[in-house]
């Protein structure tokens, strides 16, 4: 029963956590100058620590969530989510075989790239001037600091976790 309360905990927590992400990315981000999407964060970050099933998982599920908000078709972005998560697992099992600042990078320019190619590709919006506007360029910038100030802070951890496990 214990473990039955533990998995009940961790999912209902989880969906909070999803839920007030969602809502906080629609109210606060997407109507302030910030053209940051925090569920490509996740999915990014999740990928890049090769916890593919979860990435997945949030890609259907931030889709599903942040498409209620939006005035297209409900499922695009869900869709979108699915697929930039699918190539960017087989893009990183294949080309990146260690997490260092090189790959971060390289895998935040491909997914917020792929990412806003396959929105336009899946909306119909027009040609224009879609791939040369500042909003990109900032989201570009801002998912690559966030990325890389969250695995600094990691990393040291995770060294200190191997030192105490080679000293036990």
């Amino acid at each position: 029963m214990n473990r039955d309360y533990k998995n009940f905990l961790s999912i209902t927590v989880t969906a909070f956590f999803l839920i007030f992400l969602a809502s906080f990315q629609v109210s606060f981000i997407n109507s302030s100058f910030l053209n940051l999407n925090l569920f490509l964060i996740l999915v990014l970050y999740l990928v890049l620590t090769k916890n593919n099933s979860q990435a997945l998982f949030f890609a259907w599920l931030g889709g599903i969530l942040t498409g209620f908000s939006y005035f297209s078709n409900f499922g695009i972005n869900s869709l979108i989510f699915l697929i930039l998560t699918a190539i960017l697992i087989i893009l990183y099992k294949t080309v990146f075989l260690t997490l260092k600042t090189e790959s971060i990078l390289l895998i935040t320019v491909i997914g917020v790239a792929l990412y806003h190619f396959l929105n336009w590709l899946l909306t119909n919006r027009g040609f224009g001037f879609y791939f040369a506007s500042r909003e990109i360029l900032t989201e570009l910038i801002l998912t690559t600091l966030i990325l890389l100030i969250i695995f600094k802070i990691k990393a040291p951890q995770a060294v200190r976790q191997r030192r105490g496990r080679q000293n036990a």
